[in-house]
């Protein structure tokens, strides 16, 4: 039987910063060598409290450079510019790449009978996508919680000690054993999801689980080896995300690119 030889893919991923990371670490853990364009957009940081049209005017480019990438898949590594999408009509198949959601993938492990707490932005939940998922899937007990200082002190690195455990004290004091789940509804808390355990003591739904098994059986992308490569594409402060990054991704063996662009 002769050697079998798979595509190398081009795979685009976005965020408002570095909470992305937790989807992308994921995927080149499951799918090896593949062509990696990660655009940290952290000049807009944090997307959770900005208006919505800025946003979406804001997606509209993202969208337009990663057309000119010639991507073949884009994950929107962003629950809140995934819920803009569902809920303002934006429309993705205008595109040449396939757009992957990841609010979609979120949901695939939640069941009927579950008592669920989303924690996300304030933008996420206003925007209502994920309460609109889960009603489909008939959830009943949902409880929504905005947690609007966890991506500002993810992104000044502060993510264990004294800070980081009084924020997350303020959020979550009375949340201990309520919930069968607790969907991390913004890319960047899966950062903080050891100390969310803890003050939940419930089962945590990572949506990049969820973006990993959609491309493994839905999309059929195929593992491959070699050396990896990833190309990060920052608009704001490059120094700081690429210190920030290389704590996150200490332990991936992959080489980073880091460059300064303007959408």
């Amino acid at each position: 039987m002769g050697v079998r030889y798979f595509p190398i893919m081009k795979i685009g991923l976005f965020d408002s910063g570095i909470g992305g990371l937790t989807v992308l670490k994921k995927v080149i853990e499951n799918f090896g060598n593949h062509e990696y364009f990660y655009l940290a957009d952290n000049l807009n940081v944090p997307y959770g409290s900005k208006p919505i049209p800025f946003l979406r005017e804001n997606l509209k480019n993202i969208l337009s450079f990663f057309q000119k990438m010639k991507v073949d898949f884009l994950i929107s590594a962003c629950n809140t510019t995934d819920s803009i999408v569902k809920k303002t009509n934006f429309d993705t198949k205008n595109y040449n790449f396939t757009y992957v959601s990841i609010i979609d993938n979120a949901i695939k492990t939640i069941e009927r009978n579950d008592t669920v707490l989303l924690l996300a932005t304030e933008n996420t939940i206003n925007l209502g996508a994920y309460k609109e998922a889960l009603i489909s899937k008939k959830i009943t007990n949902l409880e929504e919680k905005a947690c609007p200082l966890f991506v500002p002190l993810i992104e000044e690195g502060y993510w264990d000690g004294q800070m980081a455990e009084s924020v997350l004290r303020f959020y979550l004091q009375d949340s201990k054993s309520k919930y069968h789940k607790v969907i991390l509804g913004c890319t960047h808390y899966p950062i903080l999801e050891k100390q969310i355990r803890k003050y939940t003591n419930s089962s945590i739904v990572d949506p990049a689980d969820g973006v990993v098994d959609f491309l493994k059986n839905e999309i059929k992308l195929e593992r491959i080896d070699g050396k990896i490569k990833v190309n990060f594409l920052v608009t704001g402060n490059l120094e700081k995300f690429k210190f920030l990054s290389k704590v996150f991704m200490k332990d991936v063996k992959y080489h980073p690119i880091f460059k300064k662009i303007v959408l």
